[in-house]
């Protein structure tokens, strides 16, 4: 699947995905081709901009133990990606995707 493509999918979900579609999108992006994130930054970007909104919206609550490793597997890829392509994601963004089941249950407290 390439960049265009997951934006087509982003765009025909409703703003605020559920789980299971942000857990699709985070896998599908993770295995696009290196050439397709260098010449598609803008989308690449705007997917990104699209999951952000919809985790810190709500997707964060639905934080499992279970699904936890797939958001802070994201996180991490995402933060090495954005360094070494020079992409200028925000920290902020960047960080949304760290939260921890322990995180949410504190800011919850």
């Amino acid at each position: 699947m390439n960049l265009q493509e997951i934006k087509n999918k982003v765009l025909s979900l409703p703003t605020i995905m559920n789980l299971a579609d942000e857990l699709l999108i985070i896998d599908e992006l993770m295995t696009i081709d290196v050439n397709d994130l260098i010449e598609n930054q803008d989308i690449f970007k705007s997917i990104i901009d699209a999951l952000e909104l919809s985790h810190i919206d709500s997707g964060f609550m639905e934080l499992t133990e279970e699904n936890e490793s797939s958001f802070i597997n994201f996180y991490k890829w995402l933060n090495k990606t954005n360094n070494k392509f020079n992409l200028g994601i925000n920290a902020n963004t960047i960080d949304s995707f760290s939260l921890t089941v322990e995180d949410v249950k504190k800011m919850m407290s």
